[in-house]
């Protein structure tokens, strides 16, 4: 018989795992389990997920999985270790989830990480418009502290002119699942003006952007908390091998563009640029920083819509990337 995680999954949910007592909140992501206690939290990916296995990468295979996870945790851990705790060997045995068996023994590898307040995601503080010009300000140096640690240099030379072509045709693909919201006629203009400017900038990204190029997380407002004074990112790395290769600000663009929107404020965007100059002791140019803003808000308006179809809380929140990104194409091609 094909291996089954559904007893793990169940087991799960009524706490019957080693150190907890009371069942936890269950969520069920695209491709993971999370279970919420009252203090950790505890995350394995799925082996069954078709959308994911065939478009994203294959962890259907148990080795497959596991090395995905290893991955996964070392990045996220070397951002945040204060969040992910450990990377543990589980089995089903005697109706009780054992942990911190061997791999060789374990059913799954799951990641333990701390428990962090509803109200402290940063996507939740914005909404709430609880983030200050200052506080911008230090999650922008914070941040560019942060990907020192996992930032590196890549011995093969890459062309971002041609990745970034690549980026635009996900876009394009990731628009079009929320057509309901967002007509393809609409989200075509966006796509193309996109392409029009890396056109028209070949030079540019030929040159200076190809030389920018690192490792990057996939970094925004809901993979992010600001717990009382300390940025934390959590769920980072990227589930696609080939968006791991970018243009290395492109993580504050995204995370920046959450906080001009749904702080509704440019300024606190710039606090945060300004902070980010700081914390990276390196002088931003901004020159091409309007492909990137439009870029980012294409994909977040897309994911907003996407959580609005079984959450409605979030209904607000992409109302206001979209009117942004609709007022910020007009400005660009006025």
């Amino acid at each position: 018989m094909p291996y089954s995680q559904k007893s793990l999954i169940e087991l799960m949910k009524v706490g019957a795992v080693t150190g907890e007592t009371r069942a936890p909140k269950h969520i069920e992501t695209v491709i993971s389990n999370v279970f919420i206690f009252d203090k950790n939290v505890y995350k394995f990916y799925k082996n069954d997920n078709e959308f994911f296995n065939q478009g994203f990468r294959d962890i259907s295979d148990r080795l497959k999985r596991f090395d995905f996870s290893h991955q996964d945790f070392a990045w996220n851990r070397a951002l945040s270790p204060s969040i992910y705790l450990k990377l543990v060997g589980v089995k089903v045995s005697g109706g009780k989830i054992l942990l911190d068996v061997s791999e060789s023994e374990a059913e799954e590898l799951v990641m333990v990480m701390r428990r962090i307040n509803k109200e402290d995601i940063l996507f939740e503080k914005l909404m709430a418009g609880k983030i200050s010009e200052k506080e911008s300000y230090l999650i922008g140096q914070q941040l560019a502290e942060s990907l020192k640690l996992v930032e590196e240099s890549l011995p093969e030379k890459y062309n971002y002119y041609e990745i970034f072509e690549s980026r635009i045709v996900d876009l394009r693909n990731w628009i079009k699942s929320v057509e309901e919201y967002i007509t393809g006629s609409e989200s075509g203009h966006y796509c193309d003006l996109l392409d029009q400017l890396r056109q028209k900038n070949k030079t540019l990204f030929e040159g200076w952007l190809s030389g920018e190029i690192t490792h990057v997380g996939d970094v925004h407002s809901h993979n992010a908390a600001f717990e009382g004074s300390e940025l934390h990112l959590m769920d980072t790395f990227p589930p696609k091998e080939v968006w791991r290769t970018e243009y290395r600000l492109i993580s504050l663009y995204r995370l920046g563009v959450d906080i001009w929107v749904l702080g509704g404020n440019e300024k606190l965007f710039r606090a945060l640029v300004r902070g980010y100059e700081d914390g990276s002791g390196v002088k931003i140019d901004n020159q091409l920083e309007s492909i990137f803003i439009l870029y980012s808000a294409g994909i977040m308006v897309s994911y907003l819509y996407m959580l609005q179809r079984t959450d409605k809380e979030k209904a607000l929140a992409a109302q206001k990337f979209y009117q942004f990104i609709r007022d910020y194409y007009k400005q660009l091609v006025a």
